[in-house]
C-alpha cells in the first residue's frame, strides 16, 4: 500500500487524505495546532456558530456544495444588501454591480498593472473610487500598489463561471464540515495528528521523512499545506532545498485580516440595515450580520488590518464599539449593556498560520502554478495559494487543490 504525509490540516490537507484514503492509500495527517480547519475556526456563542475565519460560500459551486450536503449540512443564502456608511449617513448602494464594472475595465491585453495604477489613470467619481479602494483592500485584504489587476479580472472571470452573485453560509457553521472530513479520513483508516508542528523535512524521491515535535514520520509521498505565511517564515527547514519554490513564496502576496464578532443579548439594529455596511473611513471599515443570532460582525483586511496587528482583544472590542456608536446613532453605554460577548482573531499573529490568505503580485499570474506544481513525483502541494484557475481565498479553492494533489499521486500509482 502507498504510504502519504499531509501537512497541515486545514480543508486542502483533510481534502487530500480524504481523498487519498478513499482510493486505497495509508495517510497521516500533521495538523500544528490542537484542532483541524486551519482558516477556518468556529466557536459558539450558545447555539450560534461564531465564524473567526472563513464564513462564506462564495458562489455555487458544484463540488463545495456536493461535499456540504454529503456532511449532512445545510446552507442559507446571505443577504446581498449593501450600505455605504458616508458623512455620518447610511445610503443603499450596488456596491458589486460598480465593482464588476470598474474591474471589468481591465484590459488584460495590456500590461500589468497594480491595481493602485490601474485605478489612477481611471476617470472615476470620488465614491466609486472608494468603492473600488475599499473593495480590494477588504475582500482580497491587498495593497492597492502590489495586488495584480490582471490577477483581480481573472478572479472575477471565476467567479461568473461559479455564479459568484450567490454568497451563502453553512447554517450550522464551517466547523461540522471540518469534522465530517476528519471522521472520512479515520473511517477509511488515516490517522490524525493533533499538536504535531513540522520542523525539519528531509526527502529523496520516492521517500520523505518527516520531523514534528511529537517524532518522526516516514512514507513514501508528502503533500504540503502550509499556509503561505509559514512558508514566508521558513518555519519548516526542507532538504534538499525547493529553490525554485521558495521564490514562488517570495514574491506571492500574503493578506493580513482582523476579525471581530461582537454576541449581543437581543438584536437591537432596525431590520432595514440588515446586510454589508462599508464604513470605508473607519479602522473597521466593513461590517455585517448574521441571521442565526444577534451577531455583528467587523472586518479589517490589509492596510487596515496591519494597522491594528499589535491591538489586544480588549481594544479591539472598544473599537468596534464605537464605530457601531456612530454608524447606528446609539451610545456605547447602551451598546455595551446590550453586549454579551466579544471574539476576535488576528490571523497575521497567529503563529502556526501568519496571515489570512494569499493574492497574486503584479506579473505574477503563473506563481501559484510554480507553487503547485508536484516535486520529482514525491513531493506534492495543496492551500489556497496554490489555486490555479480559480478564485483565492476560498473554502472551495483549498478544497479544490486538496483533491488536485490527491489525485496527482494516484495518477503516479496507477
Amino acid at each position: 500500500m502507498k504510504t502519504a504525509l499531509v501537512i497541515g490540516g486545514g480543508v486542502a490537507g483533510l481534502a487530500a487524505a480524504r481523498e487519498l484514503v478513499r482510493n486505497g492509500v495509508r495517510v497521516t495527517v500533521l495538523e500544528a495546532k490542537q484542532r483541524f480547519g486551519g482558516r477556518i475556526h468556529t466557536v459558539h456563542h450558545g447555539s450560534t456558530p461564531i465564524e473567526l475565519g472563513a464564513e462564506f460560500i462564495h458562489g455555487r459551486n458544484k463540488s463545495l456544495l456536493q461535499a456540504i450536503a454529503d456532511a449532512g449540512l445545510k446552507t442559507s443564502r446571505a443577504s446581498d444588501k449593501n450600505q455605504l456608511f458616508d458623512a455620518g449617513k447610511l445610503r443603499s448602494v450596488k456596491f458589486w454591480d460598480k465593482v464588476e464594472k470598474i474591474i471589468g475595465g481591465i484590459d488584460v491585453h495590456s500590461t500589468d498593472l497594480s491595481y493602485g495604477d490601474f485605478l489612477a489613470g481611471e476617470k472615476l467619481a470620488a465614491r466609486d473610487t472608494r468603492i473600488a479602494k475599499g473593495f480590494v483592500e477588504g475582500f482580497h485584504a491587498a495593497h492597492l500598489n502590489r495586488i495584480s489587476s490582471h490577477s483581480l479580472l481573472r478572479g472575477d472571470y471565476s467567479f461568473a463561471r461559479m455564479h459568484g452573485e450567490w454568497t451563502g453560509r453553512v447554517k450550522d457553521g464551517y466547523g461540522p464540515f471540518v469534522n465530517f472530513l476528519a471522521r472520512e479520513i479515520e473511517a477509511g483508516g488515516g490517522v490524525l495528528r493533533l499538536g504535531a508542528p513540522v520542523r525539519q523535512v528531509l526527502w529523496e524521491p520516492g521517500r520523505v521523512e518527516v520531523g514534528t515535535t511529537r517524532g518522526i514520520h516516514e512514507a513514501e509521498v508528502a503533500v504540503f499545506t502550509l499556509p503561505l505565511g509559514v512558508w514566508k517564515a521558513n518555519a519548516v527547514k526542507v532538504e534538499p532545498p525547493l529553490t525554485d519554490k521558495m521564490e514562488a513564496i517570495r514574491e506571492l502576496e500574503f493578506a493580513n485580516v482582523v476579525k471581530v464578532v461582537f454576541a449581543f443579548r437581543e438584536k437591537w439594529w432596525p431590520q432595514s440595515t440588515c446586510g454589508f455596511v462599508h464604513a470605508f473611513d473607519e479602522p473597521l471599515p466593513t461590517w455585517w450580520d448574521d441571521p442565526r443570532g444577534p451577531v455583528l460582525i467587523g472586518w479589517a483586511g490589509g492596510p487596515k488590518a496591519d494597522a491594528l496587528r499589535k491591538a489586544t482583544p480588549a481594544q479591539l472590542e472598544k473599537l468596534g464599539l464605537q464605530i457601531l456608536s456612530k454608524i447606528f446613532s446609539t451610545p456605547v453605554s447602551i451598546l455595551r449593556a446590550q453586549l454579551a460577548a466579544c471574539y476576535c482573531h488576528n490571523w497575521a499573529v497567529d503563529p502556526e498560520i501568519r496571515g489570512a490568505y494569499s493574492y497574486i503580485p503584479v506579473n505574477g499570474l503563473d506563481l501559484p502554478k510554480l507553487l503547485a506544481a508536484p516535486v520529482q513525483e514525491t513531493l506534492f502541494f495543496a492551500g489556497e495559494a496554490t489555486v490555479v484557475d480559480a478564485q483565492t481565498g476560498t473554502v472551495f479553492g483549498a478544497l479544490e487543490t486538496g483533491v488536485r494533489a490527491a489525485r496527482e499521486i494516484l495518477e503516479i500509482i496507477h
